[in-house]
């Protein structure tokens, strides 16, 4: 299967995801959904089904309800904790609550960002990386930081039973990056999947204690995969299929041994598994569309009924009439 194979449950899923952000992104994204969010009345030509749509009105009820859900779950600022001393420890994570995925976004508002997500949503997930495996001199910080992924982005994931408990093995991520180009001022942005691994990088051993019991060593592994398309070809056509080559493999380290799990978290309103659940606004958001396309309908009544119809009688068929 290509590295861009999609979860069942993600399949399953992804309508409802993006309805929920047209919905969220308000009246332009609804009204732009067209016959996805109201139905065409019959034998209506595409003018008088735009002159249809444009009628109704959107009021966001959903993306308000949003809102304050983010507002009271915030309205007192997070109090975060970290050691006083001078301690590397102490110093590494106060530059983390200061800049948390390295684009100047303090802890606060990453969790923010976490949390409207899953409101919107009901998902998205936290990639822990390093930042030091590129670049060079003193431009590495050689710090941790975080990457936030959409639930759009999850592709696929798998867990297994590893020594003993359920882990997560597999997380398929996909994102967008901007490579190097011929021209400065033109963006070269190219899609890629992004896999984490978690291997057995050994067999099973059997660990001496109370009880017997056998344990394998696993490393985490991390593989970039990059959509190849033709020489001389900018871009690849709808009929073409895709292919995806592998870009990059690496082992992330961490005192020079290999990570014993994939240093991912997945958020949910109720839990943090990777199991996908409903969306926190559902019900709000089937109760909004319903308002849109009943006002929808009552203005179309208002606007045929309300328009004034000229009638006469007794006059000559052949002869000119004018009003006005």
């Amino acid at each position: 299967m290509p590295a861009n194979t999609t979860h069942p449950d993600y399949d399953a899923a992804l309508p409802a995801w993006l309805r929920a952000r047209d919905v969220l992104a308000g009246e332009d994204a609804v009204k732009g959904g067209g016959e996805k969010y109201l139905a065409k009345l019959e034998s209506q030509s595409p003018d008088e089904f735009n002159a249809y749509k444009q009628r109704a009105a959107f009021f966001n009820a959903t993306a308000r309800t949003a809102d304050g859900f983010l507002g009271l779950i915030f309205r007192r600022e997070p109090a975060v904790k970290i050691p006083k001393d001078n301690s590397g420890v102490g110093r590494a994570l106060a530059a983390f609550c200061e800049d948390t995925d390295m684009q100047g976004t303090a802890l606060p508002a990453y969790a923010q960002c976490v949390v409207s997500e899953v409101v919107g949503v009901g998902r998205a997930g936290t990639l822990v990386d390093w930042e030091g495996a590129s670049g060079t001199g003193d431009l590495v910080e050689q710090r941790a930081f975080t990457v936030l992924y959409r639930a759009e982005q999850i592709l696929n994931w798998r867990s297994e039973r590893v020594n003993g408990r359920n882990t997560v093995t597999l997380v398929v991520l996909r994102e967008e990056v901007e490579l190097a180009g011929k021209d400065e001022f033109e963006p070269n942005v190219v899609e890629q999947i992004r896999v984490l691994k978690l291997v057995q990088a050994g067999p099973a051993t059997e660990v001496s204690g109370q009880t017997s019991e056998v344990r394998s060593e696993w490393r985490y592994v991390v593989e970039v995969w990059r959509e190849e398309v033709p020489a001389g070809q900018k871009q690849r056509s709808a009929r073409d299929k895709r292919k995806w080559v592998l870009a990059e493999t690496r082992t992330p380290l961490r005192l020079g041994k290999a990570l014993p799990e994939i240093p991912f978290v997945f958020h949910g309103p109720r839990h943090a598994l990777p199991q996908i659940e409903k969306l926190p606004l559902a019900d709000i958001i089937a109760v909004n569309l319903d308002h849109y396309r009943l006002d929808a309908d009552y203005k179309h009544g208002l606007h045929f009924t309300a328009l004034p119809t000229a009638w006469v009688s007794g006059f000559n068929k052949d002869s000119k009439l004018s009003i006005g």
